[in-house]
């Protein structure tokens, strides 16, 4: 008959010498499914930062931009301003786009009273499908 502790032992043994095993199967099994190829879903461009921008210590401060294509097919970009300081200021939205081999940069005077945000739309003869396809912006008050 054999020794009851050292029964203990021999399951150990045979364990631990089964756990590589355990691992390799156990690992194949959870990274099944995970070998699949996946097509990205999000826009082919990353996407623009509407961080604001402050110019030279005044309170008017870029918020917020956004591009679209306007009536008749060319790109049409609304910006909203916003004015941090303490009394009414005035500033100079300029719009620098490109799209394709073509760029173009447009501007528009704005005045907000303190704490007031107000949008402002600058229109471009660049065409809004080749933006998109290839185009950036760049957006700023002076």
């Amino acid at each position: 008959m054999s020794d009851p502790r050292n029964r203990g032992g021999v399951n150990r043994r045979r364990f631990l010498r089964s756990v590589p095993r355990l691992a390799a199967v156990g690992g194949a099994a959870a990274g099944a499914g995970c070998v699949d190829r996946v097509s990205p879903t999000g826009p082919r461009t990353p996407p623009r930062s509407p961080e604001s921008t402050r110019s030279g210590g005044r309170g008017l401060v870029v918020a917020d931009f956004a591009d679209e294509e306007g009536e008749d097919g060319t790109l049409v970009v609304r910006v909203t301003v916003e004015n941090r300081g303490a009394e009414a200021e005035s500033g100079t939205v300029v719009v620098e786009a490109s799209a394709g081999d073509a760029e173009e940069t447009v501007t528009e005077s704005v005045t907000a009273e303190s704490g007031e945000r107000t949008e402002v739309v600058l229109g471009t003869s660049l065409s809004f499908e080749e933006f998109s396809r290839s185009g950036s912006l760049r957006v700023e008050i002076v």
